[in-house]
């Protein structure tokens, strides 16, 4: 029965060994991955990536951050959290900078053999991001035909989408403070 227990014990050891390599290999694709992705290095950001990942809307983030002037506040470890490496990454840009805010945004890699497969991107904006998108579709509607056309979801133009945004983002803080008392 002793005997029973130690290869148990063994065949586990190995098994936490081996996940524990994998999350490591992973956490340090998922690295290269946020610095290819903020060096703004479009063809070492492709170079990470699985043939089956969602290129066109990962380099369409991309684009924009880049036109965007995102940089980099605070760069935390990518952490591995189930089968994914969790990278967070706190931003300054000219859309938090006409509204006076910093971003975190958080990357949520999955990976086949050693490339990013898919990637989920969310932020923290605050509420005012969201009104400005309200306030655009009320007064700029032509921007979501125009420049923004297809915002995220296949659009050809993500620089001068954000070039806009940031634009009318200041627009937009300009008539808020003008309608103050």
């Amino acid at each position: 029965m002793p005997r029973t227990n130690l290869i148990a014990q063994l065949l586990l050891c190995g098994l936490i060994l081996i996940m524990s390599t994998l999350s490591n290999a992973n956490n340090n694709t998922a690295e290269n991955f946020i610095s290819a992705f903020y060096s703004w290095d479009a063809s070492k950001l492709t170079s990470l990536m699985s043939e089956d990942a969602d290129t066109v809307a990962i380099l369409y983030y991309q684009r924009w951050a880049a036109a965007a002037n995102y940089e980099v506040k605070v760069r935390r470890p990518c952490k591995a959290d189930a089968n994914q490496s969790v990278c967070a990454i706190t931003v300054t840009d000219d859309f938090g900078s006409a509204m006076g805010y910093e971003a975190t945004d958080t990357f949520r890699m999955s990976f086949n053999d050693d490339k990013v497969s898919t990637v989920t991107f969310s932020a923290d904006d605050p509420v005012i991001f969201q009104e400005l998108f309200e306030w655009v579709t009320q007064h700029h509607p032509d921007t979501f035909s125009g420049p923004c056309l297809e915002m995220f979801a296949g659009g050809e133009t993500p620089a001068e989408c954000a070039r806009t945004v940031a634009r009318l983002a200041r627009e937009f803080m300009d008539e808020r403070r003008e309608a103050r008392p």
